[in-house]
């Protein structure tokens, strides 16, 4: 690590969107957050390759990338889908590579769960998919545009299939501070759904309102980066190791999945690479 005091921001898009979302936080937070968005298959600078719809791939090519990049304290965000690949990527970056973010941010999404068959619609057709997110508010932007749509949409889909086939590992437990945030107009997440994430943390949970509606990282980012300012920029204490109940000492590349999963690796029906999957690999203002 440098010594550099200044903090890496991982920032992980919401179901169908490119991280290219992110890209104006880098300039409003300066040099001491350094926002790094995280490029998925299929969207912004990676528009030729397949959108993968399985979580053990598309985290085979992140999690490298991920502890290749920490050369300061790191913490993530995740919006929706996102949120879910944030908290996998904190726990396993805990088991195989022995690091632990400053905090994680999940917001718009309670804590992940495998969806009853009767609520899945990821392989539903365009117009029923779009009238059921419709009701939730959860329409992505761009997947009601005749011009956007054929490439939102199949980024859509890929990760509305990551999340009705995810089933959460209970030892998948970090032992980071951990920031909940919902929109105030939001109807798809309650309250109990963010006060859910206690059960992943062994530290504090703290949960926030955030004005908008689903949408509220495009649309109230200021609140956002204040938190982030607040969080990240003032002086850091790490907790002492072991401490909130002990996490296991592991050496690098072990843990729950066996050996720490290279890029390439994993199911082969989802093309993913060894390519780098940020938008840039650092963005600072």
């Amino acid at each position: 690590m440098s010594g550099d005091p200044s903090v890496r921001l991982f920032c992980l898009p919401f179901e169908g969107a490119s991280a290219g979302v992110y890209l104006p936080w880098a300039e409003a937070l300066g040099t001491s957050v350094v926002v790094t968005p995280v490029e998925l298959p299929g969207r912004g600078r990676h528009p030729r390759r397949r959108p993968c719809g399985r979580l053990e791939p598309l985290l085979a090519e992140i999690i490298p990338y991920v502890a290749r990049m920490r050369d300061r304290p790191f913490a993530l965000y995740g919006h929706g889908f996102g949120a879910l690949l944030a908290y996998e990527i904190a726990a396993r970056l805990e088991w195989e590579y022995d690091a632990v973010a400053e905090r994680l941010y999940v917001s718009g999404a309670g804590v992940p769960y495998r969806r009853a068959p009767e609520h899945a619609v990821a392989q539903l057709p365009d117009a029923e998919l779009l009238r059921r997110l419709g009701r939730r508010g959860r329409i992505p932007p761009g997947a009601l545009d005749p011009l956007r749509a054929p490439r939102v949409l199949p980024a859509l889909r890929a990760d509305l299939a990551v999340l009705e086939a995810y089933r959460r590992d209970p030892r998948h437990v970090v032992h980071c501070p951990v920031t909940a945030m919902g929109g105030s107009a939001d109807p798809s997440v309650t309250g109990a759904d963010l006060a859910g994430w206690r059960r992943c943390t062994r530290r504090s949970l703290r949960v926030d309102t955030v004005t908008g509606d689903h949408y509220f990282p495009l649309t109230a980012r200021w609140e956002l980066l204040d938190t982030f300012s607040r969080d990240l920029m003032r002086p850091r204490t790490r907790a002492p190791r072991g401490a909130g109940g002990g996490r296991p000492r592991v050496t690098a590349g072990s843990g729950p999945h066996g050996p720490a999963a290279g890029p390439g690796t994993g199911n082969k029906s989802c093309p993913v690479s060894p390519a780098s999957p940020s938008w840039p690999a650092e963005v600072t203002a």
